[in-house]
């Protein structure tokens, strides 16, 4: 059955927040349970790394404010904390964020897999996208504000970098560097979009200028937005603290360590050509900093963290270069 484009949209849009909606009202959630209340959101995302993350924890206040205007019987959700102190407001704005950009990450995917360089019958384009929500609602027992959004922000960053290698102009440049800033204000992995438009510029042009200068300017973008938001709060935190040793040693670091293995193997699996492994295997490379940082301050038990590596290396596993033209 050949489906048409805005079926696909409202498929993967109806998918995202049916599987969203299982995820948050179906399950009680342990793992999260100390910030789903105001006071503790704040004290947690107002310091440490997370004071850099602005962007997203706006919008859960913004949201949180807006249903206090409103006279919302919340015991109609049925509701029920692992934390006494939890507030379903505030579990209903994570819902409201997270369902909000999930929505939009699968409908941009969806425009990802209908570009002339992504090859894939219908059946597998509509099979890769519905795994991937699934994929994300599995991750969705860490329950933060960045992390859905900045999947949005990377797979639309995805999405005009393929417009820009088919036809490069500045104006195209301008908008990545533009998705670049917006992105890091959200999450510094944002990062993670200036190693993917260097595997594409390398796999394209080569080590030429063609790839230099656009990389630079991406870079460009990510310090001005990374730095200035460590100069505004004048502090300079990279991390938390240091992990390793406990992700090395403690079980359930050590299945996440194994989640990860898992699924850095199953784009390899269905990669199309050569060619698309390779480019898999440069974009893990050039996200070495990245990875690191995860062992070193992350938790592997939040699979999270590998989320947009998997995301990104399944798109890049169906992406042919040579066709851009």
């Amino acid at each position: 059955m050949k489906l048409n484009l805005f079926s696909k949209l409202i498929f993967a849009a109806l998918l995202a927040f049916t599987v969203n909606s299982f995820v948050y009202f179906s399950f009680g959630n342990i793992y999260s349970s100390k910030i789903l209340n105001y006071t503790d959101f704040q004290q947690q995302f107002s310091s440490g790394i997370y004071q850099y993350r602005i962007l997203s924890g706006y919008f859960v206040i913004w949201i949180y404010e807006f249903l206090s205007t409103l006279d919302i019987d919340y015991s109609i959700f049925k509701l029920k904390f692992f934390d006494a102190d939890a507030e379903p407001k505030m579990y209903i704005s994570f819902f409201l964020l997270n369902t909000f950009f999930l929505v939009l990450t699968s409908a941009v995917m969806v425009l990802i897999t209908e570009t002339k360089n992504f090859v894939a019958t219908s059946s597998e384009k509509i099979l890769l996208i519905a795994f991937s929500i699934l994929t994300v609602g599995l991750s969705q027992f860490v329950i933060v504000p960045y992390d859905i959004s900045s999947y949005f922000f990377l797979m639309l960053f995805l999405l005009i970098l393929i417009k820009y290698l088919n036809k490069s102009s500045t104006g195209q440049l301008i908008v990545l560097g533009f998705i670049l800033l917006i992105s890091t204000l959200n999450r510094e992995s944002s990062a993670l979009s200036i190693s993917l438009a260097a595997t594409l510029l390398l796999a394209k042009f080569g080590l030429k200028k063609q790839s230099i200068i656009p990389v630079a300017v991406l870079g460009i973008s990510f310090l001005v937005a990374y730095l200035g938001m460590r100069l505004m709060n004048e502090s300079f935190s990279t991390s938390d603290g240091n992990l390793l040793v406990q992700n090395f040693t403690q079980p359930k670091n050590i299945l996440g360590l194994l989640f990860g293995l898992v699924f850095f193997v199953f784009p390899f699996m269905v990669a199309k050509d050569r060619d698309s492994i390779r480019n898999i295997i440069i974009f893990h490379l050039l996200s070495i900093p990245y990875i690191l940082m995860c062992f070193y301050s992350g938790i592997l038990y939040e699979i999270r963290l590998y989320i947009p590596l998997f995301l990104t290396s399944l798109l890049l596993s169906r992406t042919r270069i040579r066709k851009f033209q």
